[in-house]
């Protein structure tokens, strides 16, 4: 199992009361494999690979679809973003750019068919203890400056993620005081189409919809607990489990550029209290100061979930793309 964290499903739980550090320096090893409960959760569940057309139709992603007939050119559009991605992603520089968030967090409704297990549940019994162990938190704005390093690992393509203040300084956990969930990694969502990538995951052609005027192909995807070697992480009081998703993918069907992902997990995460996370990646070219080259990067992200009976709703916006040098942004701690 790669060591990569993937996407919006990585999430640092960072408030006073759910510990866990957001430096790259304080997150622990992931995992090197999936544990047989975490198999066990996977396999059960069923992905949008097997929708039926009521489903699809239920889909608020898929509410301006034209359907696809048949799966005869899933081959060839695999083929043809498998090979874009690989183009983007060969000798990618290091880049940094400012990061917008703003994050807000309310008590979640309880559901009837709300299950927690194991130390979860006996923690938290009812809404009114979680109410007690986590107050709510009111909305908060941040600015970061987020740095991106190509790295490869078991000869998959990958990113490293993580952030600075704006003057490059590592950040302390004061930094995010008030911050119910921080999610990060959005610029490694678009490896999921990538060739090297594509074996982990199982694929569907949905069929085609025009977004930002280009038309697309509606690809979705859903990763396999048996073939994953990518997987995307939470960590939470030190313990760090595996989360795989499924999703969908808008592809330019002129050039098989990924221009938006959708992910939501495979599974609800009951047994550490994620019942749910959907992310939204929009993809667009941009030109880092220092580089001649054009890369596609996320602009515009939504996180939308639920932990521990509390919604948590993320915006990320990200500007100002240059090259970065690590001699001359990196400052020692204080």
């Amino acid at each position: 199992m790669s060591s990569f964290l993937l996407a919006a499903v990585s999430i640092g739980v960072v408030n006073a009361r759910l510990q866990a550090g957001a430096a790259r320096s304080q997150l622990p090893e992931p995992p090197l494999q999936l544990t047989p409960s975490e198999i066990k959760i996977y396999k059960s569940t069923e992905t949008l690979i097997d929708w039926t057309p009521s489903q699809i139709h239920e889909c608020p992603f898929l509410r301006k679809l034209r359907p696809a007939s048949s799966q005869e050119q899933l081959p060839m559009i695999l083929d043809r973003v498998g090979q874009t991605g690989a183009l983007l992603a060969n000798d990618f520089p290091q880049i940094s750019c400012v990061e917008e968030v703003h994050t807000d967090a309310e008590f979640a409704q309880a559901s009837s068919d709300e299950q927690f297990t194991g130390d979860w549940q006996q923690k938290q019994e009812n809404n009114a203890t979680r109410q007690a162990m986590l107050p709510p938190f009111p909305p908060q704005d941040r600015k970061f400056r987020y740095i991106v390093i190509p790295r490869t690992k078991g000869g998959l393509p990958g990113f490293e993620e993580y952030r600075t203040d704006l003057n490059g300084s590592p950040l302390g956990i004061s930094s995010l005081n008030g911050v119910f969930m921080i999610t990060s990694n959005f610029v490694s969502t678009g490896l999921y189409l990538t060739a090297a990538h594509q074996p982990d995951s199982s694929f569907r052609h949905f069929g085609m919809e025009a977004i930002r005027k280009r038309e697309c192909h509606e690809v979705g995807f859903a990763q396999s607990p048996e073939r994953v070697h990518t997987v995307g992480l939470i960590t939470v009081r030190g313990k760090t489990a595996a989360l795989l998703v499924q999703g969908l993918a808008w592809i330019d069907s002129e050039t098989f550029q990924v221009l938006r992902v959708t992910t939501w997990l495979l599974a609800p995460r009951g047994d550490i209290g994620l019942n749910s996370s959907i992310s939204t990646v929009d993809f667009f070219p941009v030109q880092p100061s220092g580089t001649e080259r054009t890369l596609w990067l996320p602009r515009d992200v939504t996180v939308r979930g639920v932990y521990g009976g509390v919604t948590f709703h993320n915006t990320h916006h990200y500007f100002d793309f240059k090259l970065f040098r690590v001699e001359s942004t990196i400052k020692p701690g204080g």
